[in-house]
């Protein structure tokens, strides 16, 4: 037995056209890699997509590749994660199953109040594959606790597991703030753990938990993941007469390039000269250039000319360059203070920084985490040839599902639901 496993690639997440570009490029190529190493079936661990509902061009760019997979004989096993993952069902991914591109593995049933997953057996193989989907905010954490874990233990043969969340002994320490559950929610047993969710790739075994993997995503999805991890990946794995092997496969698209920059006692008309130095120390053609400055500066910050800087680097064949200016101090501000280069680190800032004054009764979950996942759901847009009125419904049903999973509407009459 062969097999890919991918997670948490996002395609369609990044604003910019050309890290946009770059993302479905390291999925194109991830496919390719598959079809020649002559997989028996790709795993996709969650947040194959960047929402339930993506573009008409990152749907299409997607659905021809899985086509590729198709007509080759290699079927793709997936769960939704917290991002491409809808509460109505309305995601495309049950689109792309009813296709025939890929086979979601979360189907189940309730039995005397528990839930019993049915799987699918991938028959080449024989080889039963189950899963859970994420959900914003680790609600899936509900589903875990009604699962039969018993009924899946004691099936005989290969098994495979899918499950989008952070698992509590194994979570990096920089992500300590994440929703999490211990591991022991997941069934004992199987031959291979194929986890999603957590950025960062990992391998782990804990007591009857074997081959616990995180591949991490296939390609950063924000400023600060290119600034950690440059790039992402993805797992082939190999698995004969009771011995299984792992084999992490780096994707790179485009190098990145990272250009620290001491701004200590610097005027701001000379910033350029050093960025100008810095630069022509490395090979900067068809790479993406992040620019991190430091230090204190002798002026102001809208003193330096980036737009300038950019045009320079450019012009020398970057692809792409992102400044990150987070550490600049100046003369009237000892720091800068919510100058997180993301939307979403910006926000998480401000609310962790006034979560005191939030008071939610009877909340199930951290007023942090509440706040970040009710603030999504209700910024999404509308999508291309969405109506007005699907909009608004999809937009109370979801807002209504949410609160009503945290207990927040226990009075609501369930006839005003649409």
């Amino acid at each position: 037995m062969k097999f890919s496993h991918m997670a948490d690639l996002h395609l369609g997440g990044w604003r910019e056209e050309t890290l946009r570009e770059i993302g479905i490029k390291a999925f194109e190529k991830a496919i390719d890699i598959s079809i020649g190493e002559n997989v028996d079936f790709v795993l996709i661990s969650g947040d194959l997509f960047d929402s339930s509902n993506p573009t008409i061009e990152v749907m299409a760019k997607a659905a021809k590749k899985l086509y590729e997979l198709k007509i080759k004989g290699i079927p793709v096993y997936v769960i939704e994660g917290s991002h491409d993952f809808s509460p109505t069902g309305r995601t495309i991914l049950k689109v792309f199953q009813e296709a025939g591109l890929l086979k979601r593995v979360t189907s189940g049933e309730e039995k005397e109040g528990k839930l019993v997953l049915k799987g699918i057996l991938d028959e080449k193989t024989n080889t039963r594959i189950y899963g859970i989907s994420g959900i914003r905010g680790s609600l899936e954490k509900a589903t875990y606790n009604s699962l039969d874990r018993d009924e899946l233990e004691k099936q005989k043969g290969e098994k495979i597991f899918l499950f989008h969340s952070a698992i509590q002994e194994l979570k990096p320490n920089n992500l300590y703030q994440m929703e999490s559950m211990p591991i022991s929610l997941l069934p004992k047993g199987f031959t291979y753990y194929a986890g999603g969710h957590i950025h960062e790739k990992g391998e782990f075994e804990l007591g009857e938990y074997k081959n616990v993997v995180f591949p991490g995503a296939l390609f950063p999805n924000n400023i600060d993941e290119l600034l950690s991890f440059k790039g992402g990946g993805f797992y082939l794995v190999e698995y004969n007469d009771g011995s299984l092997a792992k084999m992490y496969i780096p994707i790179k698209i485009a190098p990145v390039i990272l250009l620290d920059i001491n701004l200590e006692g610097t005027h701001p008309i000379n910033v350029e000269e050093k960025v100008r130095l810095s630069a022509d120390k490395n090979e900067i053609k068809g790479s993406i250039v992040i620019l991190k400055f430091r230090g204190k500066i002798e002026g102001n910050l809208s003193d330096i000319n980036f737009k300038k800087i950019i045009l320079y680097l450019e012009n020398k064949g970057a692809i792409l360059v992102k400044r990150d200016t987070r550490e600049i101090k100046t003369k009237e501000f000892k720091e800068i203070k919510n100058s997180s280069l993301t939307k979403e680190k910006l926000e998480e800032e401000v609310i962790i920084r006034h979560k005191d004054q939030i008071k939610i009764k009877d909340c199930q979950i951290e007023p942090v985490s509440f706040v970040k996942t009710f603030m999504d759901i209700l910024s999404r847009e509308k999508k291309e040839g969405e109506k007005k009125d699907d909009y608004n419904k999809s937009m109370l049903s979801e807002s209504i599902d949410y609160l009503s999973k945290n207990k927040l509407l226990e009075d609501l009459d369930e006839t005003s639901s649409p």
